[in-house]
C-alpha cells in the first residue's frame, strides 16, 4: 500500500487503523511526501510551497491544526497521527521526499519514528525538487524515483 502527499498520510492512517482493529497489515508501505502528525506542522511547511519555492510564509504556530480535516478529533489520535501509534511490527516502509518539499520535515519525522520502533524503513531524499516531483514524468529524477519505488516493492513482495 502506498500513497503520495495526502495519500501518503492516508497510507499511514490506514495502517494504524488496521493495527488498532487487529487486522493484518499490508506486506509493505510506501509513504511518499507525507507525514504522520496532525498535531504539529513541520518546519519545511514554513519554508516551501507546493512548487518548492521559498517565499514569505509565516512559521507554523505550535498547536495549530487543520480543523477542516480533523474536525473535533484529537490531533494526537494514534490513527489520525500515526506518529503516536504503536509502530512496532509495521511492514517494511519506503519514505521518499525532496529537499524543497513542504512535507520534508513531516516525512523525516515519521521515518525516524518507524526506525525507533524497529521497523525496516528506508528514506530517500532527492535534491532541489518540489513536493511530489515524481508526478512530472519528464524529470530524470522522476524516472529514478519510479524505479526505486518499484524495486522496493518488488523486493519486499518477492516479485
Amino acid at each position: 500500500m502506498y500513497g503520495t502527499s495526502a495519500g501518503a498520510a492516508l497510507t499511514a492512517e490506514v495502517a494504524a487503523e488496521l493495527r488498532k482493529l487487529s487486522l493484518p497489515l499490508p506486506a509493505v508501505l510506501g509513504i511518499f511526501a507525507g507525514g504522520g502528525d496532525l498535531s504539529e506542522a513541520g518546519d519545511s511547511e514554513a519554508l516551501f510551497d507546493l512548487n518548492g519555492l521559498s517565499e514569505h510564509m509565516d512559521p507554523p504556530k505550535p498547536g495549530q491544526v487543520d480543523r477542516k480535516y480533523i474536525g473535533s478529533a484529537d490531533p494526537k489520535d494514534p490513527v489520525l497521527s500515526p506518529l503516536y501509534s504503536d509502530l512496532k511490527g509495521f511492514p517494511p516502509t519506503l519514505f521518499v521526499t525532496s529537499t524543497r518539499d513542504l512535507a520534508l520535515s513531516s516525512t523525516v519525522i515519521l521515518h525516524r519514528a518507524f526506525l525507533r520502533a524497529g521497523v525496516e524503513a528506508q528514506l530517500v531524499v532527492f535534491e532541489a525538487l518540489p513536493h511530489a516531483f515524481w508526478n512530472n514524468p519528464e524529470l530524470p529524477e522522476s524516472k529514478e524515483a519510479d524505479h526505486l519505488m518499484a524495486a522496493f516493492f518488488d523486493h519486499h513482495l518477492g516479485m
